[in-house]
């Protein structure tokens, strides 16, 4: 299979204050400070904080441990006026800036207001993403039936990712950065646009893995029912894209434990019931939907254009009188009808 690598940082001098590219950044900037004079903690713990916990809300209840871990700091106070009660806010106004945009928004805030270029660090402009992704990969690799995946050693926010998996709709996109806030941004720039990949917490070059979270749409089974999400965490060893890893794992129980203490069966309610949905079935209900939507625009009276109506009008002919029978007052609008 394909190993396609990318790159996601670019180094430039320092920033001096708050800077944003995208209109959109400056409302999550309002929210993320919002939350650190409600919390009275730091800029830098409470994006930190508040990141964390979006992606544990994006793990279909198989995070709940991290989840209150990243709200403790922000519980104080009146429900209402905590900071934790704007974490969900942050996300929707990040959910909806995406959808209207496909702007990297969490990444120009991280850049803008968080990190200021330390280290030189500065995430990749979506311009030389897309440069990057056409020189680097080729358009017809899907075709030979082998699986694809791209890799970004040091993924920043996950941009270069994303402009690659444009070009390559069925490909596994992974992403792999030392600071653990990069990892989490990536994860859920990926996982808010639906798809499918690794993304890894970890020194690429000594191959020291903090942690992994696996990026696709999936089912949860937990105490509270059914649950759908994008972003679950798992262990490292259980990573197919980190086969040294799982060597180093097997060497280390064979010299460890015996033969039949490494044959004691683990007990199937500690297990996590997960359901992953293959990224065609995804896919394939994405377009059922929007087909779904466009019939449903077509047949909608407030969607017919006047050439139309006046088409289908003169096809049935001179409009005839009739009196309104006593229960059409209580009938709902045909428009109703289609919607409802």
């Amino acid at each position: 299979m394909p190993l396609l690598p990318l790159s996601g940082t670019i180094y430039t001098p320092s920033m001096a204050k708050e800077f944003f590219s995208y209109p959109e950044t400056q409302q999550l900037f309002q929210t993320l400070e919002e939350i650190t004079r409600r919390s009275k903690v730091s800029r830098a713990q409470a994006f930190e904080d508040t990141i964390r916990a979006s992606v544990a809300a994006l793990a279909a209840e198989t995070m709940e441990s991290e989840y209150f871990d990243a709200i403790k700091a922000h519980t104080k106070g009146e429900i209402g006026e905590r900071g934790v009660d704007l974490m969900p806010v942050f996300l929707a106004q990040t959910i909806d800036a995406m959808s209207r945009t496909d702007n990297d928004v969490l990444g120009d805030l991280f850049q803008g207001s968080i990190s200021y270029g330390e280290h030189s660090l500065y995430l990749t402009p979506p311009s030389v993403a897309q440069m990057m992704a056409s020189m680097t990969s080729d358009e017809t690799e899907d075709g030979d039936g082998r699986e694809t995946l791209i890799s970004d050693p040091c993924c920043g926010s996950g941009i270069p990712l994303i402009e690659a998996g444009k070009l390559h709709p069925q490909a596994e996109l992974i992403g792999q950065d030392i600071d653990a806030r990069c990892a989490r941004l990536t994860a859920l720039n990926l996982g808010l646009r639906q798809k499918y990949g690794w993304v890894i917490c970890g020194n690429t070059l000594t191959r020291e893995v903090q942690f992994v979270y696996r990026i696709g749409s999936f089912f949860h089974e937990g105490a509270q029912g059914r649950r759908r999400g994008v972003i679950r965490e798992v262990p490292p060893e259980q990573c197919p894209v980190l086969p040294e890893l799982q060597q180093r794992i097997k060497r280390y129980l064979l010299d460890t434990l015996d033969e039949e203490s490494s044959l004691v069966p683990v007990p199937e309610q500690s297990l996590p019931q997960i359901i992953e949905i293959p990224d065609w079935v995804l896919r394939l209900e994405q377009c059922y939907l929007q087909r779904e939507q466009s019939e449903d625009r077509q047949k909608s009276p407030i969607h017919i254009s006047e050439e139309n109506r006046a088409e289908r009008d003169s096809q049935k002919g001179p409009a005839k009188s009739q009196k309104p029978s006593p229960g059409d007052d209580d009938d709902p609008p045909k428009t109703q009808q289609t919607l409802f």
